[in-house]
């Protein structure tokens, strides 16, 4: 009976201890993801975020070498746009700012390599959505998680500061701040950072302050940590394993 009885505490104590490891839905500031999401991309990374941005292009012979940039969400661990499960009633976007540090022909791809220092990405959470394209709506809200290069953002592309520029770069980002960054601060990632950033352009069209105005898309891939009150779940579990552990040890 005794036997039967720590068996029954045993598989209960599994189920809860299961049942915390296994992630639920975190919300924090008001956006919320699930880390286990059957449509994250890919397997295996418990946070991915895709959406659109603009910048700023560059123009070395007027001295336009550092680039400003916004956008916003439009997916997160989904491959279909699902604003409206992310961040219920609001909208999530960002703002970016970077500086040039070269532009050299590559003979091999014909392309132009290009590599900018100070990468600084700011992501803000608004429960009022006004977005309409431009910095301003991409810039208010409170801030959900401030980023910085670890490292140069790096790629490739063509025409590079001619207004018909069009390419794509990627970087590797640390945590610095933010509502959410005790949940992102990782260090999973390559060489300790905590996401890589993706992204690519191509000539939005249109000027701003005399600047030509790029268009792209972007990917934000990382790792993220289990609530609290999830952890605190876990080493309950954890702890009840113990005592169930040292009764069979009695019983013998």
């Amino acid at each position: 009976m005794k036997k039967s009885l720590i068996s029954l505490g045993l598989a209960a104590v599994l189920g809860l201890a299961s049942a915390s490891a296994s992630a639920s839905a975190i919300n924090v500031g008001g956006v919320v993801w699930d880390p286990d999401s059957a449509q994250s991309l890919p397997s295996l990374i418990d946070f991915k975020s895709f959406g659109s941005l603009f910048e700023t292009g560059v123009n070395t012979e007027q001295g336009l070498t550092s680039v400003t940039g916004w956008g916003q969400v439009e997916r997160m661990n989904s491959s279909v746009n699902n604003q409206s499960s992310f961040v219920p009633g609001g909208e999530l976007t960002f703002t970016f700012t970077m500086d040039l540090v070269s532009l050299l022909p590559n003979p091999i791809t014909g392309k132009i390599d290009f590599s900018f220092n100070n990468l600084l990405v700011n992501i803000f959470i608004d429960n009022t959505p006004n977005y309409i394209g431009d910095y301003a709506t991409s810039s208010d809200g409170n801030l959900w998680l401030s980023l910085v290069g670890k490292g140069n953002l790096s790629g490739e592309g063509s025409n590079i500061g001619t207004g018909s520029d069009s390419g794509s770069g990627s970087a590797l980002l640390d945590v610095v701040g933010g509502l959410a960054a005790e949940n992102f601060d990782t260090n999973s990632r390559l060489n300790g950072a905590d996401f890589v950033f993706s992204s690519s352009f191509q000539p939005a069209g249109y000027q701003e302050n005399g600047r030509d105005i790029l268009s792209g898309t972007f990917d934000l891939t990382g790792n993220s940590i289990p609530e609290p009150g999830s952890l605190a779940l876990l080493g309950l579990g954890l702890a009840g394993l113990g005592l169930v552990k040292r009764r069979r040890m009695a019983t013998k």
